[in-house]
């Protein structure tokens, strides 16, 4: 017998067994949502993020940047690298945890699966309270964050946040 031969026959099996089942699967099943699949997957993450920032938690909110050395947060122009120099720039932002800034949804989040393990989201915010100077701001914020499904769970690879006005 030739080698492979044995192969033939069991694989022409697989191939009409996977055809009969694609041919008995109904025609009207919904195909999935791959943006209800993105929030299910990141969705959990992103409020808990949310969460950490209102209360000005540093660690709990930076906790959900990834710890590659590459990590980036751009905020208004400014590109900020690393997982530690995002942290001390948040911390240095909630004065170490003592900032009276309340972050409020403007609208429902976005989500977009890119790929396999990969989420953009993007939220549109109210942050109103004191700003560095002492003085009362109220600023609208566009926050668009990349998601990565790492081995610790999703993490932000790279986001960007700009005051909108």
């Amino acid at each position: 017998m030739r080698p492979g031969h044995r192969t033939l026959p069991a694989l022409a099996l697989a191939l009409c067994l996977a055809a009969q089942a694609a041919a008995d699967a109904p025609a009207d099943a919904p195909a999935p949502d791959p943006a209800a699949q993105a929030r299910a997957a990141v969705g959990p993450s992103l409020r808990a993020m949310a969460q950490a920032a209102n209360a000005h938690d540093v660690d709990g909110h930076v906790n959900f940047y990834s710890r590659r050395p590459e990590v980036t947060l751009i905020v208004n122009g400014e590109a900020i690298v690393g997982w530690d120099t995002i942290r001390a720039r948040q911390a240095e932002w909630w004065r170490g945890g003592k900032s009276d800034v309340v972050y409020t949804p403007l609208a429902s989040p976005q989500y977009r699966a890119l790929a396999p393990g990969l989420v953009l989201t993007t939220l549109m915010v109210g942050a109103r309270g004191s700003g560095h100077d002492g003085k009362p701001r109220d600023d609208r914020l566009a926050i668009s964050s990349l998601w990565q499904h790492e081995s610790a769970g999703w993490r932000v690879i790279y986001a960007h946040e700009s005051t909108t006005h």
